[in-house]
Order: C-alpha cells, then structure tokens, then sequence
C-alpha cells in the first residue's frame, strides 16, 4: 500500500512564516484578556487557585512573544554559518516557552505553602464563576484554533502553545471546583486544585521539552519504510536503504541510497535519482530538501543500513 497520492498544498516559507506569526499575535490578545480577568477577580476574592490560573494565562501570553521571536529568527534564510537554515530556532523557541511552565509551577507551589502555614478563606461571588466559565470558553476556542493551525502549518511553536493553552484549560475547571467547594466552606480545596494545577503545567512543559530535543537531537523525522517504498516505486531502481532524516515537521532533511543496475548510464541513473526525490517531496508531507547517492546493484557501503527495502 502506498502513501496518500494528493499531500496539502504546501505553502511557501515567507507566507507559512508570516501565517505562524498572525496565529501567535492573535492568541496572544486572547491570553492576556483572560489573565487579567482571573488575576483581578482572583486577587478580589483570595482565591489562590484563580491567582495561580491568571499567572499560568498570564505565561501563555509570554510564551506567545517567545514564539514571535523565535519566529523571527527561524525565517532567516540560510547562509554560510547556517547552510541548513535557521529552523532549529523555533524548537529553541519552543523551549522557552517550556521553561516559562517550569517558573509558574515553581511560583504556584512556593505560594501554596505559604497558605498552608496560615489561614487561607476564599470569598466567592456571582460574577466569579461567571469569570472563569468565560474564561474555559475562550481558551477551549484558542486551543482549537491554535492546534488547527499548528498541524496545517506543520509548526512546532503553535502546537506547543496549543498544548500550553489545553493545560490551563483543565486548570479553569479546576478552579471552577475549588469555588464550588470555597462556598461549602472547604477551602483546603483551593489550595489542592492550586497543586493539581502546577501538576497540568509541569506535564506541558514535560511534552513541550521532549517534542524539542527529538527536533535538536537529530530524531528520525520520518518513516524510512515509507521512504523506501516511495523509492522503489521509480522504475529502474532496484534497491533503496539507508534512510536518514531529521528536522522540523515543515523543514524536513532526507538522504537514502538507492541501487540500480551496474550497466545504467550515468545520465539515467541521475534522471531516476530526481524523479525519486520529487516523489518524496510531493508523498511526504514537510520534507523540503532530498539528497540521494546512487550505487551500482550488489555494492553496500560498510555503513548502518536504515529502512532496507
């Protein structure tokens, strides 16, 4: 069986870029609308679960301006000291989005000891719940939107920042728990969901880090079966092996070797070598750039072959 025969338009760098950027300004608006809401009614109520929500929204909105610049320099063109590009940037960027995750939890729990060794009420209001039922609503919106974009786009940073937004989306409701038990006079809950809370954002980031470092480490970026299959789909190749690949989702880098028969002209063993790479730009989503070594047929390298056909 091969692979889907009609792949996404894939967009140009400059307008993929820029689309990336509108995305992270739009979501950044969102983020800091319902941080300030929940840190306002949060602070007025002693609700340290709802304080600690409005700095997680707050980050969010951090995360999206690290995003913006890490955007910024990602786009630059390759040049002599960066012949691949500077791709690379935007998973660095999407570790520092991260490391924004890893300060609130910090901030969340030193603040939850702090009410733990005194006395801790919490004031709940009407328009309180009407807050953070506003607020779950927004970001369930910004969640999708972003992830939606994140995929067509094939961009690291939206999908981290989708991820960052769905964790306050849990915490939302766990706040909307701790109100509900604050008015049963149970406000031990408060400082509870606060933990629960700083548990969410430590896994984002958790994700966030572990997608990043599989992009920095050089992690095999695609399925090289895949690839081998594609290959050997070109008439007149008679074996493909040594698949590597690594990348971004959008900017993905490939090689493979490929074996024809020892009698094939050099001319026509160039011409089958770009009738596969075009193949695997056009069936593979986000590969950008195919280098391929032709052998004669019966020759391996003394090198680890990856995705033997």
């Amino acid at each position: 069986m091969t692979a889907a025969t009609s792949p996404p338009t894939r967009l140009p760098a400059g307008q993929r870029d820029r689309q990336v950027a509108t995305v992270l300004w739009r979501v950044m608006f969102l983020n800091l609308l319902v941080a300030v809401l929940k840190l306002i009614f949060g602070f007025l109520s002693g609700a340290l679960s709802m304080v600690a929500d409005g700095f997680h929204s707050t980050l969010d909105a951090s995360s999206n301006v690290v995003g913006l610049i890490g955007m910024r320099v990602a786009k630059k063109e390759p040049d002599q000291d960066h012949p691949y590009g500077h791709r690379k940037f935007e998973a660095l960027a999407a570790l520092g989005i991260s490391l924004f995750l890893f300060i609130t939890c910090y901030e969340i729990l030193t603040s939850v000891i702090g009410r733990f060794r005194g006395t801790h009420r919490v004031e709940v209001h009407v328009v309180t719940f009407v807050v953070m039922v506003f607020t779950v609503g927004v970001n369930l919106v910004v969640t999708r939107y972003e992830r939606r974009q994140g995929d067509r786009l094939r961009s690291l940073i939206l999908l981290a920042d989708a991820r960052h937004t769905q964790s306050d989306v849990f915490a939302s409701l766990g706040v909307i728990a701790s109100l509900v038990a604050a008015l049963l006079h149970v406000f031990v809950i408060d400082l509870v969901v606060a933990v629960m809370i700083a548990g969410f954002i430590a896994y984002s980031g958790y994700i966030i880090v572990s997608s990043a470092f599989s992009v920095l480490a050089d992690a095999q970026a695609v399925d090289p079966q895949e690839v081998v299959r594609i290959a050997m789909e070109v008439d007149g190749v008679t074996e493909a092996h040594r698949v590597r690949s690594r990348g971004l989702p959008d900017d993905i880098h490939l090689d493979l070797h490929l074996h024809v028969p020892p009698d094939m002209t050099i001319a026509r063993a160039h011409q089958l070598a770009h009738e596969a790479s075009d193949r695997i730009r056009d069936r593979i989503r986000g590969v950008t750039d195919v280098v391929i070594h032709v052998e004669p047929e019966g020759e391996h390298e003394d090198d680890p072959a990856v995705g033997e056909s």
